[in-house]
This record gives structure tokens, sequence and C-alpha cells, in this order.
């Protein structure tokens, strides 16, 4: 069935009841226009010829500040009208200041508009010779969040989240020091993550509250409000990841709220929120070098055009040798971005972005016996993994009038990914000469002794795969009343197209990078297929309407998503054959937020959704079981219950949260393995985070900062066929689920010294998990079994400020060198061969680090 057939008469309707309430709400709400501002002075001072240049007509001067934290608010636009015809204005500076002078001495309106805050408008008397001074603190809408963001900074709005929810600052971030965005996320409680190759992290392997990391493929990854994984619904797996130099801050939302935004609404929203063009001439150059070849180059700079405006160019260039040997990396990464403020009531945003990344990345794992003698130990120096991304974003807000904002938003991006892997084998060690390493003895894979993985020094494969993207958003944000309180609706819909097309070739070379996707047979003339060509395409259509009601101090949010979608899939070497699927689903949430002495009490359910990713189901071949290609296998759905409460006072900030995933028809997403839908899974537990500031009580105590997660998962039901014992079924019921481990925590000490010094130490600690559903407890030779033991890492950094210019920093992980094994992410025990099945990945070792960022 085509995805026609499912955009019918009333979805229609709604898109267009959409596009036409705004302009009755505008005239509905005209006469609350002046809500929610708090002027702080009326013109208190006159300022004449004694004190200053004489002045031949009146005006004003003062400063525009946020009303919940005091902080001065850069570009805000302020207009003078007289009779409604604007006679003056200007935008507030840096320091949230703003002057207008020579207006005739008259009645006038003075109006203050920026995104996301209450219009502030007042009527003043303009006197000839005088100049007012007016501060003026804007109340924030907390209906509403700059598009960029899906949590924002606003205390209020924080406090008063009806879920779990988790804001990395800029400031942590500079602390930690982090190399790539995972190592920052593992901050965050209820955030689980583990290791693969590299310094580049842009395959990262993020789960939460239990699910699934591998390529962080069931969670919702955003850049600014707006998806950036390679495919959504067909191949969310994460194979980009932006470099964590460009990222101001994080934001973590895995409550009901996250219904907002979809597909992957089971697990959370992870947004990376990064930093908005400068509107004053400046930038900064940052130079980082250190251990295992590892160095970058990253530069900004931006603020020029003119008053409506603002250019900003980022350049990146960063290498390093890696943790093993041959796993050298680069990468270059470079955004031109810009606001262009169209109108007191409306702001375009373009971001265009392009990223090149070379790497000899790999899956040859280490077997056991790697892993005890030589953890750095891979041979394999023809493997190469490249990728290009070219990437644009438009968001267009506007002011329709003062109770709506309207959103559009549309976003392209063309994603190519070459991996060129050499066949793997097994060989003894000792038989094995590094220095004539065409020289193979290769052995079966149940040799027992010093069994090693190297390149089997024949030919290659390559996995070539191609994304394009392309997306259109449109939302509106309504303040109205209902039933006696203050009601904030998010209400839009998202029109969202994909092609995936992966191929694959076999190479004739260990460094082969073009390859063949079938041999013929020259004696009979047949063909032989070695190599796969499937097409994907995916066109979806969601819809999504939210209502936030604040009576006092209880916030109920009442949500609902629909998600519809055609997938397709042809395959180009077996004839061109044809499949599609449709699929349909509403996707309900409710929260609550209560406010108590200081304290905000949270709870909420939702409806959580995975949907059936055909690209991930054959690539992984786990689809058997259920049709010929896992188009038929059921989508993954649960309801998620939490319940928490949250704290922030002047010297702690605390949250504490039980939450409860029911799962239906979860998939065993084992690399490589043939399972069908199990019966149900359930992971439940409690995470919790905060900060002491106890640099507060006495100054000379460091500040606490911690995340810990206790999680619980258990298989209901669902029976698969064993990995090592041929021919047997498995019932898994009462069974973990893989890279789920009982504790984690991180534990942070921070002292920032009033001489520009800050000192920083955290340590890290994962529980032991098992890495595959039968919970295997013993490992292989091969190193493709068996769980991941506990490990703790620690880490240290410094940074010290010479000046307002110069920034000195220095950071070192994994401090004591501790040897680990990160993940057996890419193993299964069931495909024993040496090529299929990748082994031990090991921990990232020691990494010292130090550099300087000049300001200017």
């Amino acid at each position: 069935m085509r995805l026609q057939a499912f955009v019918n008469i009333p979805f229609l309707c709604l898109i267009a009841v959409f596009g036409l309430c705004p302009d009755k709400l505008k005239a509905d709400d005209a006469e609350a226009s002046s809500g929610g501002a708090a002027v702080q002075a009326l013109p208190i001072a006159a300022v004449s010829g004694a004190a200053a240049e004489p002045l031949t007509k009146g005006g004003f001067a003062g400063k525009v500040t946020d009303l919940t934290t005091g902080q001065p608010l850069v570009g805000v636009t302020l207009r003078v009208l007289r009779k409604e015809e604007v006679i003056a204005g200007a935008l507030s500076d840096e320091k949230g200041e703003f002057r207008i002078v020579n207006l005739d001495a008259d009645r006038v309106v003075v109006e203050a508009r920026y995104l996301g805050y209450q219009v502030y408008r007042e009527n003043f008397n303009v006197r000839e010779f005088e100049l007012a001074t007016l501060n003026i603190s804007l109340r924030p809408a907390t209906f509403y969040q700059e598009p960029v963001e899906i949590i924002g900074e606003s205390p209020t709005v924080y406090k008063r989240l009806t879920g779990a929810a988790e804001i990395i600052s800029s400031a942590t971030m500079q602390q930690v020091q982090p190399l790539g965005t995972q190592e920052i996320l593992r901050q965050a409680p209820g955030v689980i993550g583990f290791g693969d190759d590299g310094f580049g992290n842009s395959r990262m392997n993020i789960g939460i509250r239990g699910l699934n990391p591998r390529r962080s493929s069931r969670v919702l990854v955003l850049e600014d409000g707006i998806p950036i994984q390679p495919a959504i619904y067909v191949y969310p797996n994460m194979y980009y990841n932006p470099p964590v130099e460009r990222i101001d801050n994080l934001e973590i939302l895995k409550g009901s709220a996250s219904i907002m935004y979809g597909p992957q609404t089971m697990g959370g929203v992870i947004n990376y929120v990064t930093r908005r063009p400068r509107s004053d001439f400046g930038g900064f150059a940052r130079l980082a070098g250190g251990e295992n070849g590892y160095a970058s180059v990253f530069a900004e700079i931006g603020g020029w055009g003119n008053s409506t405006i603002h250019p900003e160019v980022q350049l990146l260039f960063k290498r390093g040798d890696g943790f093993r040997d041959n796993n050298s990396f680069e990468q270059f990464n470079a955004t031109l971005k810009t606001n262009i403020q169209l109108s007191a009531d409306a702001m375009l945003y373009i971001k265009a972005n392009v990223n090149l990344e070379e790497a000899e990345a790999t899956y040859t794992g280490l077997t056991e016996y790697s892993f005890k003698t030589d953890p750095n130990f891979n041979p394999k120096d023809d493997d190469l993994f490249t990728i290009k991304r070219y990437a644009l974003d438009l968001i267009y807000t506007r002011n329709v009038g003062d109770a709506v904002i309207a959103v559009s938003k549309a976003y392209a991006s063309h994603f190519d990914r070459r991996w060129w892997r050499e066949y793997d084998v097994f060989v003894k060690a000792s038989q094995y000469d590094p220095a004539h390493p065409d020289n193979i003895i290769a052995v079966p894979y149940y040799e027992l002794g010093d069994l090693i993985r190297v390149g089997g020094g024949i030919n290659n494969f390559g996995i070539l795969r191609t994304f394009s993207v392309l997306g259109a958003e449109h939302s509106y944000n309504w303040h109205h009343a209902v039933a006696g309180a203050d009601a904030y609706l998010d209400a839009g819909a998202r029109l969202h197209f994909e092609r995936f097309i992966d191929d694959r070739q076999e190479g004739s070379l260990t460094d082969a990078r073009e390859g063949v996707y079938f041999i013929r047979n020259v004696e009979d003339s047949t063909v032989n297929i070695v190599g796969q060509s499937h097409h994907y395409e995916t066109t979806a259509l969601s819809m999504f309407a939210q209502e936030r009601l604040h009576w006092g101090d209880l916030t109920v949010r009442l949500g609902l998503r629909m998600e519809t979608f055609e997938q397709e899939r042809i395959d180009r070497l077996q004839g061109s054959l044809y499949q599609d699927r449709s699929s349909s689903v509403l996707l309900p949430g409710i929260g609550l937020n209560y406010q108590w002495r200081g304290f905000n009490f949270y709870g909420g359910v939702h409806r959580g959704f995975t949907p059936p990713s055909s690209g991930t189901l054959k690539v992984l071949n786990f689809g058997q079981n259920a049709g010929d290609d896992g188009l038929d296998l059921r989508s993954e759905k649960s309801w998620n219950y939490e319940a928490g409460f949250r704290v922030n006072e002047s010297w702690y900030a605390f949250e504490l949260t039980g939450f409860l995933l029911e799962i239906e028809d979860l998939v065993a997403a084992g690399r490589g393995t043939a399972f069908k839908n199990l019966g149900g899974a359930r992971t439940f537990g409690i995470e919790s985070g905060g900060v002491l500031r106890t640099s507060q009580l006495w100054d000379v105590l460091p500040d606490i900062d911690y995340a810990y997660t206790n999680l619980h998962t258990e298989v209901l039901s669902g029976v698969v066929r064993s990995a090592l014992r041929a021919g047997v079924d498995v019932d898994l019921s009462g069974n973990k689920l893989p890279y789920a481990p009982e504790h984690t925590l991180s534990f942070g000490l921070n002292k920032r010294f009033d001489f520009g010094l800050t000192l920083r130490a955290d340590a890290r600690y994962v529980s032991k998990v098992y890495t595959d559903f039968e919970n295997f407890e013993t490992t292989t030779n091969r190193g493709d079994s068996g769980p991941v033991p506990a490990y703790t890492i620690f880490n240290a950094s410094a940074e010290y400020m010479l000046g307002e210019d110069w920034r000195l920093f220095a950071s070192v992980k994994n401090l004591t060198d501790e040897v680990y094994i990160a993940s057996r992410l890419h193993s299964n025990p069931g495909q024993p061969d040496a090529s299929a099945s990748s082994g031990i990945l090991v921990g990232a070792r020691r990494q010292i680090t130090a550099g300087a960022q000049y300001n200017f």
C-alpha cells in the first residue's frame, strides 16, 4: 500500500487548520501584548547639560535582562511607536544596553521583542532635554524555546518539566575537556556508552535506560533540533557524530515530553546545541595536541555583516594515531551559519556543514590471547573507513501576533560512507611473522592456545552506503487560556523522505577500493552473486500536538504523536525485486509536575515506539525467522513510566527518577543473528544526578557533581536458537538484556580559584555486563563471547585563564592507563568465522592532551 493512502482528508484538514488558526489567534490575543515583562525602574534619571552632552531632544537609555536569571539579553529589538507607527529603534548590545535619542517630546509606546520571551510594551512621555533611564526585565515565554533547543536554559522551564531531563552546560564541557561527545554524554544519569576504536567518535554507541547501545540506533539524535542520523527510519545507526568542538551544550530528554520528537520515542532524545552566531565581530582560535599523535586546530570567526545579518564560520581539523596499531584518523569539519533578522518579528537561521573523515577503522577485534599479551595489536594496515557528509538546515521563526510563534524548518543532507575491510583469518601467534604478513597459515576457529585474528592477505570487501535525506516541518506555539489555566499548545507536522543505497562489493586485493558485485563462470556462463545492492526509500508523515496547562504550582502535559510511513526496498541483484511495508501508529503521553517548597515532583507515562528499520534488519541479517528480509518483523513498542523530583537551590541541585519500561516485541538485535521478535522485556531502575556547590559554603572546598544509575533488565519471554549449541532452542525468560550494567557512576570534583585556575578530577565506574541474550558467563578463545568485566576510569583536567584573551588547558584521560574491555559490540558467538565476528574491542588507553585558546 502506498503512503498516499494514509494521507487522508482528516489529516489534510488538520494541516490546514494548523495553517489557518494563528490568524484568528492573532486577533483573539491582541490585547495580551504587554504581559510578562517587569519594569525595574521607570524614567528615573534626567541627564542635563551639566552631566553630559546637551540633548536637543529627548530619549531613552537602559538595559534589558532576563527576569529569571538577571543576565543581559543581547540583540533585543527595541522600538518606539507613535500611534502604532515606528519612529525609532535600536538593538541591545553585548551588555544588554541600548540608547535611543533625539525623540520629539510626545507620548509614545516603548516595545521590546526577543524570540522566546513575552513581548514588553509600555506607555511613556518623552520629555525635552531628558534621557530617561529604562531598565526592562523580560519574562521567558515558558511555552516556547528557541527552535534549536528542546529544553532551553530558563530555570523556570527546566524546573517545571514533567519528566527526567539533563542539560550538560558549556561550562561543564569546558571543564571535562572531552575528546568526543560520547565521553560527555556518559556524564548524564541513565545514559550508557560503550567504546569503539579510534579518537574520532563518529561511530557512537549510546543507550538509554537499558536499550541496546550499538550505534545508538535506539536513541533519536538531533543537532539544533534537526535529526542528524543517516536515516532515522530506515537506518538510524550513528555513523556520523558532530565533533565535540562545535557543541555548546547538550540536552537529554527521557520523559513523556519526548513524544514531541520521533520516530525513536522509546529511549529518549539527545539534542546537540551549537553556538549561535555572535552579533559583534570576534572569535577564537584553539590549538591542542598530545599523545598518540593527537592534534586539533579549531577556529571560529563571526560577527561581521550589518545590523540584520551576522555570518559566522567554524573550521576544524584534527587527527590522531588511535589507541591501537593501524588506527589513525583525520577529520575536517567546516560550518557556515548566520542569523538574518528579517524584521522585528521574524528571524531566519541558516547553517551549512561539511564533514570529511578518513580512518584506519577495522572490525578486527582481539582474541583472549591478544588482549592479555598485546592489547594494542592490530595487523590490518589496509582497512579504510571514509565519510563525506554535506548538510543544510534552515529555521525560520516569526511572531504571529503576541501569543503565537510559528517555526518552519527545512533540512537536507547527503551522507556517503565507504568502508573497505580485509577478510580476517585465525592464526597461531607462534606461526605468525609480522614482517611477512603474506605468509599466512590459517587455523580453525576452535583452535586453543595463542590464537590471534589477522588479515588473510588475499582480498577484501567494501560496505558502501549512501544516504540522502530531505525534510520539512512546520509548527506553532500558542499561548492561551483553558479553564482558568495558563495554556501552551505546541502543534505541527513534518514530512520526511530518505533514500538509503546499501551496496557491498568484493575486492580482489587487500587494499582494493573498487570491487565487483558478481563473478561470471567462464566455463558455463553462470553468474555467482558475491555482492549486494539494496535500495531503500522511506516517506514519512509525522504530526504532533502537546498541551501544557499551568494551574498555579501544578503543570499538566498532554501529548499525542502520529507516525505514518512507508518503507520500500528494491534488490537490484535479484531481478530488481520490489518489496514494501506501510506502518501507522499513535503515541500518547501525559505528564505532571507539582511545585512544593522548592521541590518539583513530576511523573508521566508515554507510549514508546521503534520503527521496523528495514535497512538495519537486512544489514544485520536477523530477520530470516520473520520473513524473507525482515520487513515483517513487528515494531518494538513500550509503555514508559517514570516518577521523581528535582530541587535547585543556591548551593545544591538534585534530581532523582524512578523509571519502568515495559517493552513489547523486542527484537533481539545481536549482530548477525537470525532472531525473531521476543515476547517482551522489562527495564526498570533509578537514576540520579546533581551538584553540591560547597564552595559557596566555604570557598576552600571544591564543588561536587555526580550521576548514578541503578538498572535492572529482564527478558519476559522469548525463545531463540542457541549461538553455541547447534540445533538447540534456548528459553531466554529471566535473562538480562545485553549491555545493560546494573550500576554506573560518574563522580567529579571541581575547584575554581579566583586567580583564573580551574582544576577537575573525575571517575567513572561501570559494572559487569552481558554481551548477548544468552548471558554467557564464560569466554571463548576467539574473544567474541562472554561478559564485559567491571572497570573504573580516572580522569583529570586543568585550565588557566591568562587575562581575558588567553585560555590554557590540559587533560589526562584514563589516568592510570587501565587496560580494560570496552565492548564486544560487533561480535556474535554463533558466527565463529574470523570475518563475521570481531572479538574484543579494547578501551581507550591513557591520553595526555594540552593546548591553548586565543579569544579576539
